[in-house]
């Protein structure tokens, strides 16, 4: 494997002939790129209600670093932002499953909210954030009241985030990432 460090943190690694690891052309992002681009992203986040806003950590085993910053950023007066974790499919799962557990979760977010938050590491297809916001619109929340946030947005997805750390046009590798059969 061919490892090419570049300006900003990023690493670029390039496989050789014959390697088998699906690591080829993955954007590295280490721990002083993931602290710049959390510093970044929150600075362009405006200041919420932290009673009536709630944070929904989509993707916990990879976005909960990002949302638990967020989460207490937004704090206001020792009020820290409700926090929850919402499971979404990985590419080949069958998304279903996934929409009546969050269907499940969001039947007292009316009551409770007036603004959620989406957060997630790594927008990569987009396709979560589409179908989230659509569950969220169905229970009576406007656009204006939905507030999607990604560290990172793949320049090819199809849904566009109101918040971005930074577009990538190739799937990013975190540094506390380790091998997930999910992703062959």
């Amino acid at each position: 494997m061919l490892q090419v460090d570049c300006p900003g943190g990023l690493l670029f690694s390039f496989l050789s002939p014959g390697e088998s690891h699906n690591k080829l052309h993955m954007v590295y992002i280490d721990l002083e790129k993931e602290h710049t681009l959390i510093q970044e992203l929150f600075s362009k986040i405006p200041k919420v209600d932290s009673i009536r806003t709630v944070v929904l950590n989509v993707s916990p085993d990879y976005s909960s670093i990002v949302a638990m910053q967020l989460a207490h950023h937004l704090s206001v007066e020792g009020r820290m932002l409700d926090l929850i974790p919402v499971d979404v499919p990985y590419p080949k799962e069958n998304r279903s499953v996934y929409k009546e557990r969050f269907e499940q979760i969001n039947k007292d977010f009316k009551s409770k909210y007036d603004k959620i938050i989406l957060v997630e590491a790594a927008v990569l297809s987009g396709n979560n954030y589409t179908w989230l916001t659509q569950c969220l619109r169905d229970i009576g929340y406007g656009d204006e009241n939905i507030v999607t946030v990604s560290l990172l947005e793949m320049n090819t997805s199809i849904f566009k985030c109101d918040y971005v750390g930074d577009y990538v046009d190739s799937m990013p590798e975190f540094y506390w990432e380790r091998y997930n059969i999910h992703w062959d």
